[in-house]
């Protein structure tokens, strides 16, 4: 079984996960442990219904299929997760809709930087994109986050769901289809075996993860939750795109150029990966000014 989940994993399409489970649950538990540090009235609401909290962290990746919703119906706009927040109607959902938020802003780092990075980067092989270099970061979450998780996923949130049902668009699956799938997807990521996998996957790869990435991604999804939840709309993270479409799009670019000239024999893989490093910084800047990718594309 689990190798065939992680066959249909690596070839998943590239809007099926962002961050997986366990990072949203860790930033989330982050937050929590650091109320004082983010909006008094929100963190009087999370404090209050930290499960209820951590549900919404991770339930903003319920709905598959997300690119067979309408552009405005995208359940990684902001402008959808500001509506989950405004048709909340007590204390726990409003805890569920700002873990929604909050994956939403920590997403803005994963889309628009992390994995385009890292999609360039791997630019001489054919399969690891978007969901590998996500999953890879899975690799590294702490057991006593995936506990907490345990505890998350077997209470009974049926109010969050219908406040969720009540906004979010059918994809090419129904509400309640999704939601089914999804429960699989969480259980099997909380496996023993399955953490198992990921560790070999990741120690086995020639692409290295490095301490030092793993702390500035991390570190800046982190700093992006918080602002968010501290600024709300007027926060830097509101400036950034959630679904990282145009920095994919970028990124794609970008990847298949290196390599064609790669495998022509016209330029060397460190030669490559030096462009992939000059490109960094500015897919960085970009992160909070989408219009800035028009100048990665330029000077590639």
């Amino acid at each position: 079984m689990l190798p065939a989940l992680l066959l249909i994993v690596l070839f998943a399409p590239s809007d099926a996960f962002a961050w997986g489970a366990g990072i949203h649950l860790q930033l989330g538990t982050a937050v929590l442990n650091n109320l004082p540090a983010i909006s008094p009235a929100i963190a009087a609401v999370i404090g209050s219904y930290p499960h209820d909290f951590l549900y919404g962290c991770i339930a903003a990746d319920i709905t598959l299929g997300k690119k067979f919703t309408h552009y405005l119906q995208h359940c990684h706009r902001w402008r959808i997760g500001m509506k989950v927040l405004e048709y909340a109607w007590n204390p726990p959902q409003r805890a569920c809709a700002y873990g929604y938020l909050s994956h939403l802003a920590a997403d803005t780092v994963a889309h628009s930087y992390f994995v385009p990075v890292k999609i360039m980067r791997s630019f001489s092989t054919l399969t690891l994109k978007h969901a590998y270099w996500e999953m890879r970061f899975e690799a590294f979450v702490d057991k006593d986050i995936w506990e907490a998780g345990k505890k998350v996923a077997t209470e009974n949130y049926k109010a969050n769901d219908a406040l969720l049902r009540n906004v979010l668009s059918d994809t090419i699956f129904s509400f309640g289809t999704n939601k089914r799938i999804f429960n699989s997807i969480l259980l099997v990521s909380r496996l023993e075996k399955w953490q198992q996998v990921l560790k070999t996957l990741s120690d086995s790869s020639n692409y290295v993860l490095e301490e030092s990435d793993r702390s500035e991604f991390l570190g800046l999804a982190e700093e992006a939750v918080f602002d968010f939840l501290t600024l709300q709309e007027e926060s830097r993270s509101y400036l950034a795109d959630p679904t990282g479409e145009r920095a994919l799009t970028t990124a794609e670019a970008v990847r298949k150029n290196l390599r064609l000239l790669y495998r022509s024999g016209k330029l060397s893989r460190e030669d490559a990966f030096a462009q992939v490093d000059a490109l960094q910084g500015r897919l960085r800047e970009a992160i909070w000014a989408p219009e800035k990718l028009l100048q990665v594309l330029s000077r590639e």
